[in-house]
C-alpha cells in the first residue's frame, strides 16, 4: 500500500461504542457476557462455555489457540468485516492460558519457564500481545472479558497494599489495560433494599477501572445502553472543549 500523507483526514471519534476497545471485569453473573453481545454486530469467541443461556447470539467456541489464530485469520477477510463489527474475547484469562500452551507445545518444553534464559516470557507475550492487537487494527471493535480478584500489589516504594483487579496475571494484565479505551468493573450492589448491578468506570485505590474519555462517570447502571450515553456524552463534552 502506497502511503500519501496528504491523503490523511482528521480523525472522527465516534458517538457510540462502534470500534471502541473495552475491559469488562467483575464478579460472577454480574451480566459480563451478556451486556457485551450488545455491541454492534458482535462474534463472541467463547473460551469458556457463558453463552448456554443467551439467545440469538453470534458464538465461535475455541479450546486452543491455534484456533484463535484460525478464527484471526477469517476475520481479515472482507466478507467477515461485512458481517461482525465486535469481537469479544470472553475470557482474556483462558485465552492467555490457551496461548501459553501453545508457545510450550511449539518449543517442546513442559514449562514456559524452561526456555532457558528467560526468552518464553518474552515469546509469551508477543504471541498474546500480538493476536489481541491484530484485532482492532483489522478495524474491528474489541471487547475483553476477565473476573475480579483482590490482589495483592507492591507500590513503587516496596509497601504492600490491597486492590480489585482482573483475575489476569501481571504480564498479560498490562497488555489487556494498556490497549483498552474502557476499563470497567461490574459489580452486584444492594440500595434501599435492591439489589442492582453496577459498572464503575473510575478507578480508585480500592479497584482497577478507568477510560481514554475525560468527562466519564465514576459509574453507572450496567446495562449496554447506560454504556453507549455514559460514553457518548463524554466525548460530547470533550469535543465542546
Amino acid at each position: 500500500m502506497a502511503i500519501n500523507l496528504q491523503a490523511i483526514k482528521p480523525h472522527q471519534v465516534s458517538r457510540d461504542l462502534k470500534g471502541k476497545i473495552v475491559t469488562i471485569y467483575g464478579e460472577p453473573k454480574v451480566g459480563k457476557t451478556t451486556i457485551s453481545t450488545r455491541f454492534p454486530k458482535s462474534l463472541l469467541i467463547a473460551f469458556e462455555k457463558g453463552f448456554n443461556a443467551l439467545p440469538n447470539v453470534m458464538v465461535q467456541p475455541v479450546t486452543k489457540w491455534r484456533e484463535f489464530k484460525e478464527v484471526l485469520k477469517e476475520l481479515a477477510k472482507a466478507e467477515n468485516k461485512e458481517s461482525f463489527g465486535t469481537i469479544i474475547v470472553d475470557t482474556a484469562d483462558i485465552a492467555f492460558d490457551l496461548c501459553e500452551a501453545f508457545v510450550c507445545n511449539r518449543e517442546g518444553v513442559d514449562k514456559i519457564g524452561d526456555i532457558p534464559y528467560g526468552a518464553g516470557y518474552k515469546m509469551l507475550k508477543k504471541e498474546f500481545n500480538d493476536a489481541l492487537r491484530s484485532i482492532p487494527m483489522m478495524d474491528y471493535g474489541l471487547v475483553m472479558i476477565s473476573h475480579a480478584v483482590n490482589s495483592t500489589l507492591t507500590d513503587e516504594e516496596g509497601v504492600e497494599y490491597s486492590k480489585i483487579t482482573p483475575t489476569l496475571p501481571k504480564a498479560p494484565r498490562a497488555i489487556v489495560l494498556s490497549m483498552s479505551d474502557v476499563i470497567g468493573y461490574a459489580k452486584n450492589i444492594e440500595r434501599d433494599g435492591v439489589q442492582q448491578s453496577v459498572l464503575f468506570m473510575r478507578g480508585t485505590p480500592r479497584f482497577e477501572a478507568g477510560s481514554r474519555f475525560r468527562y466519564t462517570p465514576n459509574y453507572i447502571k450496567f446495562d449496554y445502553n447506560s454504556l453507549v450515553n455514559a460514553i457518548a456524552d463524554a466525548i460530547e463534552k470533550e469535543a465542546e472543549e
